[in-house]
């Protein structure tokens, strides 16, 4: 567990440092990585690689020495065992060791004058032969003390094995061995052709050098041992000398060296040792070149990936100070070439988009100063409603001193009907706003048109506390007045309604006057100039821009029953009571 927590605390300190360095840092450590990587992968493949064939070919040429080196000795011996043959085979030689002598007896010279050439012969034909010796139980034939010598004479475990090989060439290795320097011993016994009776042993002392000469030349960088089958060395080369068995050298070399051995037929054994470091030594030599190359390679591919990373995060440096300058509010932005790729769709959208927000401070200011010109104009434009206000409130003043009511009405109700529709410049008030500047302007109108229309009301004043665009109802009922009224002495009705259809407003304006034909009320629907009034277009369209598609006015007649005018707004703003 916590193994995995190292594990992941390391890569995020990783990632926080690579978020944290400069583009042309990560840019040179990723190239870097890949070029490297890949590198020291092939270098040590290539390695691992030429080791293997190393090793599998030399195992090959060590088989192949081993073989050649077995062969050799084998036909050595052979040799030898053939030269044994021959004295076996020599019946003459036979006759005079098995021969008894008389005390005197001159045949005694015969046997010793033979003996000696035939075996001085055979000496001089194998130089490495040191010596023929044969040992016999026939004591009137007295040892010479060089070619004869009694049973007596030969090592007991030598007779014995001899003995048990039953005429087979038997192998001894003496050790130190004497003056004549280091020998090994090649026996056999002698006996009758038809009976199995010995009569003797022959002995054959061969020089280690005669062995030696068979691997001499197979010693270099590698050892080469021969050892009997009880593990004794009976050759290697010079700097083996000291070691006497095979345990004793192998010991410690399983891990460092290769060793490779092989049997003869007569129990032999032929060792190879070739060390390691001999054996991969070309595998060093080939890496090292490798390992030079690949460094040269990385140094250059460092040099590149330098130069490469800094030539691409250039262009992203001068992006940056661009952008800084617009950060600070200089739009004038100056690019030195930067081609066409993505880094040059960037370099040219960043230009653009200054240029843009340059243009979009430049509007903004200037709408600010449109603003601050029509908050002015408006303030200028606040003395006009005072003086009418004014004007108004003497007229009124005057009727009333002259006891002229109507006119007094008219002052009046004009006065209240301006103070809500102009509300300071504001575009909304409250519905019960509306109402109040509706019912002062239809108190005006009946001041004019006594007894020609009467106005009903039908409202839900739950829905009074919220708000509507000013002057959507008065120019309805203006419409009612003007074209609706058709006999001055019948005059008409008007019912003015509010109520909620779920989460709307509706205002209902309903005369039973002359009412329109369709062609009629097609041509009102459009009508948008003082001739007509404000008209069902103008406020229509106030609405919708005001609260969207969905909300509006919607006009019904019939000519001679009388039209119904629905206004359609949301439920908005509630105002909270003072």
């Amino acid at each position: 567990m916590n193994t995995v927590k190292n594990i992941f605390s390391l890569n995020g300190l990783f990632r926080r440092n690579m978020t944290n360095r400069r583009f042309r840092s990560k840019l040179f450590i990723v190239y870097a990585l890949v070029a490297i990587l890949p590198i020291a992968f092939l270098v040590y493949y290539s390695y691992e690689t030429i080791k293997d064939q190393l090793i599998r070919q030399a195992v090959e040429n060590v088989d192949a020495s081993i073989d050649q080196i077995n062969n050799n000795i084998e036909n050595k011996l052979d040799m030898y065992a053939q030269n044994a043959s021959l004295i076996y085979l020599d019946t003459q030689l036979r006759d005079y060791l098995m021969s008894h002598y008389e005390k005197g007896d001159i045949g005694k010279l015969d046997a010793y004058d033979y003996i000696n050439q035939t075996l001085y012969k055979i000496l001089a034909m194998n130089p490495n032969l040191k010596a023929i010796t044969i040992y016999i139980d026939n004591l009137t034939l007295h040892s010479d003390g060089l070619f004869i010598k009694h049973m007596d004479e030969l090592p007991e475990k030598m007779a014995q094995q001899s003995l048990r090989a039953e005429g087979y060439i038997t192998h001894f290795y003496p050790g130190d061995g004497d003056e004549r320097g280091k020998i090994f011993t090649l026996a056999r016994s002698l006996n009758y052709l038809s009976l199995n009776y010995p009569y003797g042993i022959l002995t054959m002392d061969i020089s280690e050098r005669e062995i030696y000469s068979l691997i001499e030349k197979e010693g270099k960088n590698k050892t080469v041992v021969v050892a009997d089958q009880d593990g004794r060395i009976i050759t290697s080369d010079q700097s083996m000398a000291s070691v006497r068995n095979t345990a004793e050298l192998l010991a410690g070399k399983s891990d460092s060296s290769l060793v490779i051995e092989k049997p003869l037929s007569n129990g032999w054994r032929t060792i190879v040792i070739l060390p390691y470091k001999e054996l991969l030594k070309e595998a060093w030599k080939a890496s090292g070149k490798m390992l030079t190359i690949s460094l040269a390679c990385v140094f250059a591919a460092i040099i590149l990936i330098y130069a490469t990373s800094q030539l691409m995060t250039k262009r992203f440096e001068i992006l940056l100070q661009q952008i800084r300058k617009v950060e600070r509010g200089n739009f004038d932005l100056r690019f030195p070439p930067m081609g066409h790729d993505e880094v040059g769709q960037l370099s040219f959208a960043l230009k653009k988009m200054a240029s843009k927000i340059e243009e979009l401070i430049q509007d903004v200011a200037r709408k600010e100063v449109l603003k601050n010109e029509a908050e002015m104009s408006s303030l200028q434009a606040q003395i006009t409603p005072h003086f009418l206000y004014n004007t108004l409130a003497s007229i009124s003043a005057l009727a009333i001193k002259s006891n002229n009511e109507q006119v007094h009405l008219m002052a009046d109700a004009l006065a209240r009907f301006y103070r809500i529709s102009l509300n300071k410049g504001k575009k909304t008030i409250t519905i019960g706003q509306e109402i109040k500047l509706t019912e002062h302007y239809i108190s005006i109108q009946e001041t004019r048109f006594q007894g020609l229309f009467r106005v009903y009301y039908d409202l839900d004043e739950t829905l009074l506390k919220y708000t509507t665009l000013k002057l959507i109802v008065q120019p309805f009922i203006e419409n009612c007045i003007n074209h609706a009224i058709w006999d001055d002495d019948c005059g008409i009705a008007i019912i003015v309604k509010l109520h909620a259809e779920g989460e709307d407003v509706v205002f209902s304006v309903i005369d039973d006057g002359m009412g329109m034909t369709r062609a009629s009320l097609e041509r009102f629907r459009q009508a948008s100039d003082k001739a007509n009034g404000y008209g069902i277009y103008n406020v229509d369209k106030r609405i919708k821009l005001a609260y969207g598609e969905q909300y509006g006015v919607m006009v019904y007649s019939r000519l001679g029953i009388g039209t119904s005018v629905r206004i359609r707004i949301p439920k908005t703003f509630v105002f909270s009571p003072q």
